[in-house]
């Protein structure tokens, strides 16, 4: 479930076509998204039912023994509502509790067709939004559940259960089945596109792993023992001038498949612009990500390109900024390239600004 947390996109951010539902959730107060849009449309749709109930009492004509079961019934769906939002505020609520906004709503319109007589039916038109908030917020087999409390609802609701009754019954349920099941497949759909659009943003289109931003994003976790590598291409403007930029391009793309190959699965690559590339290996020393660098360079040389590269590596240091041991990884990368190219160097000591990572920010 997407947490209260995550920053919504600003109201005026939205494009004339964006549903009113959701220019209502972006121009909330923060503290009704408590537990993530799910759980705030799960109290919407409670309080809406609720006011629906509500408005409806006069118009009806109810006696009194309905009016009190309608009053109470608005009562109970107006608690649930915001104890939802008092229990999400104390604990996490694992996503498939959402189901029990659907659930409770239903319950409460059984219990308001079982205590009246021929005003039910009015109400009828409220079972459909179950579906419609499961499809959009569940899985579609979560529906199927749901369909023999919402047929028990509707039984409830009908004053005389006839064999009419029993075909509307049949229709109605895969009527709300299918709605549940359209809205489930659009938004699974939806995922999907937001996934590879944002995997997109985040790749670089040439080598196939992550760019300047994905990097800057995973710099935000990395931790105290990890250790950061620079590596810069040597000579590598002279490939792009004597063969062309394709041979540049396939040369790049080649380091990056070898990267991808290389790393330990708990390692991360980057191209950080042009021929340099970052790597980050968690949990990982200096003195092993040198050996690393070795082996690696064994391979890039069986390749037979002729490129070869440079790199500097830095430890990240309790209390050290990531970018302060970025900056002093890639003063070590220039060190090793001073030093004739196709070697590796260690950063010195960077635990506070040295005059090396001031001058590489410099």
């Amino acid at each position: 479930m997407t947490s209260v947390r995550d920053p919504a996109p600003r109201a005026s951010s939205y494009p004339e076509t964006t549903p009113t539902i959701e220019r209502l959730l972006a121009r909330a107060p923060a503290w009704t998204l408590t537990g993530g849009y799910a759980a705030a449309t799960g109290r919407l749709l409670l309080t809406f039912c609720a006011v629906v109930l509500a408005a409806s009492m006069a118009p009806l004509g109810l006696t009194s023994t309905e009016l009190r079961t309608v009053v109470i019934v608005v009562g109970v769906l107006l608690l649930a509502a915001a104890g939802s939002l008092l229990i999400h505020r104390v604990r996490r609520v694992r996503h498939a509790a959402g189901l029990a906004y659907p659930v409770l709503l239903l319950t409460a319109l059984t219990a308001v067709g079982l205590c009246t007589e021929n005003v039910s039916t009015a109400y009828v038109g409220l079972i459909p939004l179950c579906f419609v908030y499961t499809g959009i917020f569940h899985r579609g087999r979560d529906a199927a559940a749901l369909l023999p409390l919402a047929l028990g609802t509707y039984a409830a609701m009908v004053p005389f259960f006839d064999s009419r009754a029993g075909v509307r019954l049949v229709i109605y349920g895969i009527i709300w089945w299918a709605i549940a099941q359209t809205l489930a497949l659009t938004t699974a759909y939806q995922r999907q596109v937001q996934r590879r659009l944002r995997r997109d943003a985040r790749t670089d289109a040439l080598t196939a792993l992550g760019n300047r931003r994905d990097l800057e994003e995973h710099l935000s976790s990395v931790q105290a023992g990890d250790t950061l590598v620079v590596i810069d291409l040597d000579h590598f403007k002279s490939v792009n001038d004597t063969l062309g930029h394709s041979a540049g391009d396939a040369v790049l793309t080649g380091f990056g498949h070898l990267l991808d190959q290389h790393l330990r699965r708990r390692d991360y690559a980057a191209r950080y612009g042009g021929e340099e590339f970052v790597l980050v290996l968690p949990r990982t020393e200096a003195v092993q990500a040198m050996t690393m660098l070795r082996a690696l360079r064994k391979e890039w040389l069986e390749a037979g390109n002729g490129v070869t590269f440079s790199a500097g590596i830095a430890t990240i240091c309790p209390g050290v900024p990531p970018g302060t041991a970025l900056a002093a990884a890639d003063v070590a990368l220039y060190r090793a390239k001073a030093a004739g190219r196709d070697r590796f160097r260690i950063a010195t000591d960077h635990r506070g600004p040295s005059r090396e990572a001031a001058d590489a920010l410099t």
